[in-house]
């Protein structure tokens, strides 16, 4: 790992912003990357590598640091955002069970009886309780004094409505007071592909992404493609007087899956017996694909082929078709599987046992089920979009979404040239989260270290001692 030249100014503290993600019980792309990154600056920080890392969240304008305690606190707002069910109590599921079953309404069903990641007639409640957690947060914490030294990352979703109103002026504040502000940008796809979200979303996304702009020293985007699309993006934007952020940079996610205990419930085990399953790791939802690869193994098994297809993900709120269609398919059980409530210990051994995972989704930010499968040693085949080309590399097999031909045409071929025990592993060093974490901080002491050298009364340099790397 490259550590920080101990002959440049550093700041003394950073701060990782969490807000959203600390009340999120799911395990999503966006929540991983915030975990991950959190986790390993602060490890990278207690072995003297790199300066102070502290932990907040946003509220009523302010920032505020959270320790052990307070993120004990949003433990139990984070169980129900991951399975309001499994909270709520006996007599609740027992009425709303026989309601849906009185009135089989899907939209009534998805409403009483949410599934795993989603709240139903629950949000206001959740809402509520994560607003709840934060005041108590704010109540019981010294609001963080930002100063001339300080760095704040902003690495969560704020485009969900309800933390708008809270981290923008936290983040004026915080630059307000001489610190400065980088924030992480995921994607652009409702903006790039407004079909997936509507038009109300899509002119809410833009505004947010404004707002990034607007109030952010620096965007760090997580690859290239989507560094060029916000490049291009903000250069086309009418400017506001105090002009947008134009230092965008990127930094490549992790990919490893930390070996989780816990156990694998019989279901999960007895899908991957016999011959292993073809795989695919994706939140159920339009652009992620999952039609396109049913019509492909529907092909294959009405031609006599025995491969299996194994579907993991939680159900999105535009998947009823393609659920709907998955639940009633005649290979349901046998050689078509589903699961969408696993735990990580149970995604662990479905990568470890599957044949080989396919990734067809339209459009991404990034494509992590591509590197996680590679992490794995598996054979990967992808969608050919730009993003798959810059994350898989050569390392997979790329198909178009033209038509299914293409996909049929190499499983078959890939097939007959290999046999079960083969695996086929990535042939480069793939990317660590500690070395994630370590791209965004050197960027971020980059950005400070700029600040310094065009205003040196700014801030006084702090330089570790040289020998700081045996640490």
């Amino acid at each position: 790992m490259t550590l920080p030249d101990p002959s440049q100014p550093l700041p003394k503290r950073i701060f990782i912003d969490a807000t959203y993600t600390l009340a999120s019980g799911k395990s999503s792309g966006i929540e991983r990357v915030v975990r991950s990154v959190t986790r390993e600056c602060q490890r990278m920080a207690k072995q003297g590598q790199i300066p102070d890392v502290r932990q907040v969240i946003s509220h009523g304008g302010r920032f505020y640091e959270v320790g052990p305690a307070e993120i004990d606190r949003y433990r139990n707002t984070a169980a129900m955002h991951r399975n309001v069910l499994s909270c709520a109590s006996p007599v609740y599921r027992r009425a709303a069970k026989a309601l849906c079953s009185t009135l089989p309404l899907p939209k009534l069903r998805k409403w009483f009886l949410p599934q795993p990641g989603h709240l139903g007639v629950f949000k206001v409640a959740h809402s509520i309780r994560e607003a709840w957690v934060h005041r108590q947060v704010a109540r019981t914490c010294t609001p963080v004094s930002p100063t001339s030294q300080d760095i704040f990352l902003l690495p969560d979703a704020y485009w969900v409505n309800r933390l708008r109103n809270t981290i923008w002026p936290a983040a004026t504040h915080a630059r307000h007071c001489g610190a400065k502000v980088a924030s992480v940008m995921y994607d652009l796809i409702p903006i790039t592909h407004p079909e997936f979200v509507g038009r109300e979303r899509s002119e809410a996304f833009l505004e947010y992404v404004k707002s990034v702009a607007s109030h952010s020293d620096m965007v760090v985007a997580i690859s290239q493609t989507v560094r060029e699309q916000v490049d291009q993006l903000l250069a086309e934007l009418p400017q506001p007087p105090s002009g947008y952020c134009r230092d965008i940079r990127s930094f490549d996610l992790g990919c490893e899956l930390k070996p989780t205990q816990g156990e694998v419930r019989p279901q999960v085990s007895q899908a991957f017996a016999g011959v292993p399953p073809y795989l695919m790791v994706a939140t159920f939802d339009p652009r992620k694909n999952h039609e396109f690869l049913l019509d492909a193994f529907d092909e294959m098994w009405q031609t006599g082929d025995s491969f299996r297809l194994c579907l993991v993900g939680r159900f999105g709120a535009q998947c009823d078709r393609t659920v709907a269609r998955i639940q009633q398919h005649p290979q349901l059980g046998e050689k078509l599987l589903l699961f969408n409530d696993l735990s990580d210990a149970e995604l662990q051994y479905c990568y470890r046992h599957a044949r080989a995972v396919i990734f067809p989704s339209i459009v991404e930010g990034f494509g992590l089920p591509i590197v996680e499968s590679l992490w794995f040693g598996k054979k990967t085949f992808a969608s050919d979009t730009q993003i798959h080309r810059e994350v898989g590399q050569s390392d997979c097999s790329y198909f178009s979404l033209d038509s299914t031909s293409q996909l049929i045409d190499s499983i078959r071929n890939w097939e007959q040239q290999t046999t079960p025990e083969e695996v086929s592993g990535s042939g480069r060093q793939l990317t660590t989260w500690r070395e994630s974490a370590n791209q965004i901080v050197h960027h971020c002491l980059s950005l400070f270290a700029d600040r310094v050298a065009t205003n040196p009364s700014s801030a006084d340099t702090i330089c570790f001692p040289a020998d700081r790397e045996a640490a």
